[in-house]
């Protein structure tokens, strides 16, 4: 039986076109696209086969699809629950679905991978926190929350929840350790002059 990835992708990206609202400025298709290569990345470099691989890109789409209301809590049970449904369209047999689904839920911090493939979405989708734009999708990210909550959030505040995040993260496959947790580390770095920076800004306005 075959799987239709070329109508799925054609179908998601509709979707993601007519249902994700505005104001999901940072889980969105571009934070998608990147999560689907992540994911490929990885898994190719533990040689995967085909349907890992496949089911990894079903992951990779599908992960943050339970956003598109710009509802946080949750997101991650939605997008299996959707996941579930959704897949029975394209072909994929119901076990395979159950390990996407699997996946899916993995991603929900704090994470709890199960196997390598919860272990390679799971730093896929965190991928962003060792990336040279981390401190521009961390301000993103800011953006997103201010717009879902109807309410402004401090800057040094916000740093400061996100230098907590990072110390208490890590990536799960020695992949990522090896390739994604040297840009992390830098990233704390950065991440804490800033927050110096803006607490002696705060001290002498005060």
């Amino acid at each position: 039986m075959e799987i239709h990835l070329k109508t799925f992708e054609q179908d998601i990206r509709r979707l993601f076109a007519e249902r994700l609202i505005p104001e999901v400025c940072y889980h969105n298709l571009d934070h998608t696209l990147s999560i689907v290569s992540k994911v490929k990345e990885i898994g190719e470099f533990y040689k995967l086969n085909k349907s890992e691989l496949e089911d990894l890109y079903f992951s990779g789409w599908l992960h943050d699809v339970g956003y598109w209301k710009g509802v946080a809590l949750d997101h991650e049970k939605r997008g299996a629950e959707f996941a579930k449904e959704f897949l029975k369209n394209y072909n994929v047999p119901a076990r395979r679905i159950k390990v996407i689904c699997q996946a899916i839920l993995a991603t929900k911090v704090p994470q709890k991978p199960k196997n390598l493939m919860d272990s390679i979405i799971c730093d896929a989708d965190l991928y962003h926190l060792s990336s040279d734009q981390f401190y521009a999708q961390t301000l993103l990210l800011k953006k997103e929350s201010e717009q879902l909550n109807g309410e402004p959030l401090e800057l040094l505040d916000w740093l400061r929840s996100s230098e907590k995040f990072l110390e208490c993260h890590h990536y799960h496959t020695d992949y990522a350790v090896k390739f994604f947790r040297p840009g992390k580390i830098e990233n704390l770095k950065f991440l804490r002059s800033k927050i110096e920076e803006l607490a002696k800004a705060a001290v002498k306005s005060s």
